[in-house]
């Protein structure tokens, strides 16, 4: 099999690459392909779900450049082909632009997260799931240095690094953070 690495992490901006965070499945294909290289037939036997389902969904994400095939082999007279994903994390920057697009993007996968989010609650109670909610009026460039500075925190925690913590103690776990402008705020309550 060839020795493809993904890339630590990969910008998304492009609407067509965004949208592939929109199904849940396609998700799901995604994690698995940033772990290891599989065959459609070895993510359906992951993933509990029908082949065909799973090869449609892996054509789309071929298609958006978000996975590509790593190696073909024959077994036995089937030809096996092996996909992964060109990164280990995907950022999403949704472009700005038309909000209806946006929204369309936008929800579902956050839509997502939040489930990803409960479902981690009711299957580990004795982990600490942590939603932090804060205000503050800052400039749009007070702002853009608060995320350059998290991106730097999240950097040398190793939250872009894809080597698994190798202490026994360490389990899995995801990070969002969401910056926005407080739709609550009027200008003119100054």
């Amino acid at each position: 099999m060839d020795a493809f690495i993904p890339e630590p992490i990969m910008v998304l901006e492009s609407p067509e690459q965004i949208k592939a965070f929109t199904d849940p499945l396609r998700v799901r294909v995604v994690r698995i392909l940033a772990e290891r290289a599989a065959t459609n037939q070895q993510i359906a036997d992951t993933l509990g779900e029908p082949h065909a389902k799973v090869l449609y969904h892996v054509r789309f994400l071929v298609d958006v450049g978000l996975i590509k095939l790593v190696d073909t082999q024959v077994k036995g007279g089937n030809v096996e082909k092996y996909y992964r994903a060109l990164a280990y994390i995907f950022d999403l920057r949704p472009p700005q632009g038309d909000v209806d697009s946006d929204l369309a993007l936008v929800q579902p996968a956050l839509d997502n997260l939040w489930h990803d989010m409960i479902a981690s609650v009711k299957t580990y109670p004795e982990y600490t799931a942590h939603i932090q909610t804060r205000r503050k009026r800052m400039t749009p460039e007070k702002a853009a240095e608060f995320i350059g500075k998290l991106r730097a925190l999240l950097a040398e925690y190793g939250w872009d690094d894809p080597t698994p913590d190798d202490d026994p103690n360490a389990v899995d776990t995801r990070f969002a953070a969401f910056l926005y402008r407080d739709p609550g705020y009027k200008a003119d309550d100054d």
